[in-house]
């Protein structure tokens, strides 16, 4: 049985799941069982190699996606429903706003099961905010007291290769995750209420995303800095704050960071769940349902969440994860409104599309040849697309 698994920043991840697997296999030692880590584009890439010649491209037994390509993947017919592979499976077992991301549109068959989840957050340094004589909740309250915060911490700190906020993963560059709050903030987002059209190009989510910007136009974001979080003190002596959504101040790790929401009056806060499918394909349904219902177990799910940060989604589990999570009302009151991307078919193409678009702002800033025009310009042209796509569904 093979294991399809996404990459992460976070090598403990993939200890924590070889620890998983040696205590299923020695619980079931006759299942012979394997995994390989994938980037989400060589993941996406294969999933459709696989569509195309089914024969000849393999696929794993059991893969791990972003909650928001289970619709597209379920329409497609690769993955298999719960239901049949997972008789124990219990939706109630789960936070409710996590089901939408299970199963596809206009549909209560669920193709795939919660396994973790994360929300974007901002961490903040508590003696650096005294130095300056700052307060979280009060110049964290929205983007505008937050650039301000940055430029009192940028002029407060003149030791070289100190910036008041950096990105909290390893590619140092801006990207959706942390974007679509800022388009929030301003009443924005990607799509129309109703779904039916891309909202990339109006005012509220350009201004949104020009927001996003603004800290890496000022200099107070490095892109593409070499300073990765891994708990050491190069990176905790390399910044006051750090964009993250496990970062320093995650529930199991100590930090001299603490976390907040991040600023702004949206009223809901962004989170993303990662779910594991079985491949409709696959002749080892029978044991693909024994391995979920091994690791999505309380203890197991918990104990391989907490390796590296992030939240389990059983409600159980993520009851007791809260409970001893460092910061635990910060992270109460973000999971309060929890808003979750659409699962729906087109999303993941909208997805890498203003990525693409932050990718180039990224290289811009870096290059320091950025221009509005040239972003806006690369925006309508996605909604173009994006339009164009829902047109055909």
């Amino acid at each position: 049985m093979l294991i399809w698994l996404l990459s992460d920043c976070d090598t403990n991840k993939f200890a924590a799941f070889k620890n998983l697997l040696n205590s299923f296999s020695a619980q079931y030692p006759d299942i012979k069982v394997d995994f390989r880590a994938l980037t989400r584009r060589s993941m996406w890439q294969n999933l459709f190699a696989h569509l195309r010649d089914s024969k000849h491209r393999e696929s794993a037994d059991i893969i791990e996606l972003p909650h928001s390509w289970t619709a597209v993947f379920a329409k497609l017919g690769l993955l298999a429903e719960i239901g049949g592979v997972l008789e124990s499976f219990t939706p109630a077992g789960y936070p409710d706003f996590l089901k939408k991301g299970c199963v596809p549109e206009e549909s209560e068959m669920f193709f795939s099961v919660p396994w973790w989840m994360e929300a974007p957050a901002l961490f903040y340094r508590p003696d650096e905010f005294r130095k300056r004589k700052l307060c979280p909740e009060t110049d964290l309250l929205d983007w505008e007291h937050f650039l301000a915060a940055c430029e009192r911490l940028a002029a407060g700190n003149k030791k070289r290769g100190f910036y008041p906020v950096l990105q909290g993963d390893v590619t140092g560059r801006l990207g959706s995750s942390h974007a679509l709050p800022c388009v929030w903030n301003r009443g924005g987002d990607l799509f129309s209420e109703d779904l039916n059209r891309c909202t990339l190009g109006k005012d509220e989510a350009v201004k949104g995303l020009q927001d996003y910007l603004e800290p890496a136009l000022r200099g107070y974001l490095p892109l593409f800095s070499e300073a990765v979080f891994e708990g050491g003190p190069f990176y905790e002596e390399s910044c006051a704050m750090v964009f993250g959504s496990r970062a320093p101040a995650s529930p199991g790790k100590k930090s001299v960071f603490r976390s907040v929401r991040l600023p702004g009056p949206r009223k809901k806060e962004l989170v993303y769940s990662y779910n594991l499918a079985a491949a409709s394909g696959s002749p080892n349904l029978k044991e693909a349902g024994l391995f979920l219902k091994w690791a999505l177990a309380a203890d197991n799910c918990r104990s391989f969440a907490a390796a590296f940060g992030v939240f389990p989604c059983l409600k159980a589990a993520f009851e007791e994860t809260l409970e001893d999570a460092r910061g635990g009302r910060v992270w109460r009151e973000i999971f309060s409104a929890p808003a979750m991307t659409p699962n729906i078919t087109i999303y993941p193409t909208a997805q890498l599309l203003l990525d693409k678009a932050l990718w180039h702002a990224s290289l811009r800033i870096a290059r320091q040849v950025y221009a509005r025009e040239d972003f806006l310009r690369e925006l309508i042209i996605a909604q173009g697309e994006i339009d164009y796509l829902l047109s055909l569904y």
